[in-house]
């Protein structure tokens, strides 16, 4: 590591501390392992580091060394402008590496994402590492003794919220210099590296050149206050314990569906199109179905509504669409068994994703239906041929 990146001997200490962190789990568990032990789970199901002493104490001595390094490289001493200049990226490769990575980081803002260096300096502003180690010491011991669920102290909060965004800056700074999972390259299309890992929908050519055949597709099948209502029952069905679909193919029907309006976004989104319809603006029959169905259009802002484009380049995002598909499948499970429900899930996966999907069909709905769009995007957007 040395010989490759000529780094100060503290930097490589504290890489490999980085190393020797990640090797326990990945970021997601960490951050929950973290999360569990400093406000313990009321659910008996959920793991407890507490019932776990051995994996506490572990976790506790392979953080400890973090805090130490960093404070040593980024409090203590000159700046290891080498180590800097390659933990740093600009903004292009940042979203080039959210797709690469499984972990995008929630915590930190882009301008930290692209130099976490600035994480490290914001973390010592007011507390130094012998504070982090003393409230870990005491933490450490208050969870061996099963007393965390007592008040917390004033300071655990920011030196709680510290960690967990350090700990994010670490996990880049593991897949840029040690992995380098950062820069693996991506050997098929970029716009559907996004769905290699998961989707057994990937387009073929034609979709892929016309992703609006897709939505058009979609809205063949049934119009905008129907898909609404399946929606609503899927959404209701998934939250209850007791109840399931009958008609299961119809909702896995529903779900492939979505998936693909998912790939279809993000690749209007990517790839910047405009939809171009083959119905005439004169044609009043249609015309007059689309002013029908308008009054449904009521979960998208105005803004939105009137430049449905705006919340399509807005919201299809790598990190917004693994979000997604994760809690679709969550919620197809759920609607298929009785002993299942979304109800305990993060609120991202409740009416947060409710509200996301009724507002992508929406969007969906007046980019194929509202003929004046296309000229109104004619300058800043590419047309589809």
């Amino acid at each position: 590591m040395e010989g490759t990146y000529h780094f100060k001997k503290e930097t490589v200490g504290f890489i490999n501390a980085i190393e020797s962190f990640f090797a326990m789990g990945s970021i997601s568990s960490s951050l929950q392992f973290l999360k569990n032990w400093l406000n313990p789970p009321q659910n008996e199901c959920d793991f407890s580091p507490q019932k776990h002493p051995a994996q506490l104490v572990r976790f506790y001595e392979k953080l400890l060394p973090l805090f130490e390094y960093a404070d040593l490289i980024f409090n203590h001493s000159e700046a290891d402008t080498a180590f800097v200049k390659a933990i740093t990226t600009d903004e292009s490769s940042l979203e080039r590496e959210s797709v690469l990575l499984d972990y995008c980081p929630k915590l930190l803002s882009k301008g930290e994402m692209q130099n976490p260096k600035l994480i490290f300096l914001d973390m010592f502003l007011f507390f130094q590492s012998p504070s982090y180690k003393a409230s870990y010491n005491e933490w450490l011991l208050a969870g061996l003794e099963n007393t965390l669920d007592q008040e917390w102290d004033g300071d655990i909060y920011p030196l709680y919220g510290n960690t967990k965004k350090m700990l994010e800056a670490c996990w880049l700074i593991h897949e840029r210099i040690i992995t380098k999972n950062s820069f693996k390259s991506i050997d098929r299309y970029y716009h559907l590296a996004v769905f290699e890992s998961t989707s057994p929908l990937a387009f073929d050519k034609v979709l892929f050149e016309n992703p609006f055949a897709v939505i058009e597709s979609f809205f063949a099948l049934d119009n905008l206050a129907g898909h609404k209502t399946y929606l609503k029952n899927w959404y209701k069905i998934a939250l209850s314990k007791t109840s399931y679909v009958n008609n299961s193919s119809d909702y896995f029907f529903l779900y492939n569906q979505f998936t693909q309006l998912l790939n279809a976004g993000y690749l209007i989104a990517a790839k910047k199109l405009v939809y171009q319809p083959a119905i005439d603006e004169t044609d009043d029959m249609a015309n007059a179905a689309f002013q029908d169905q308008l009054c449904e259009v009521n979960t998208l802002s105005p803004v939105h509504v009137k430049n449905p484009y705006l919340f399509i380049e807005t919201f299809f995002v790598p990190e917004n669409i693994r979000q997604l598909r994760t809690g679709l499948s969550e919620w197809l499970y759920a609607a298929f068994s009785t002993r299942n429900s979304i109800k305990l899930m993060d609120k991202e996966y409740l009416f947060e994703q409710y509200e996301n999907m009724l507002m992508i069909i929406e969007a969906f709905f007046l980019i194929i239906n509202d003929p004046s769009l296309a000229k109104e995007e004619e300058e800043n957007w590419i047309y589809l041929e």
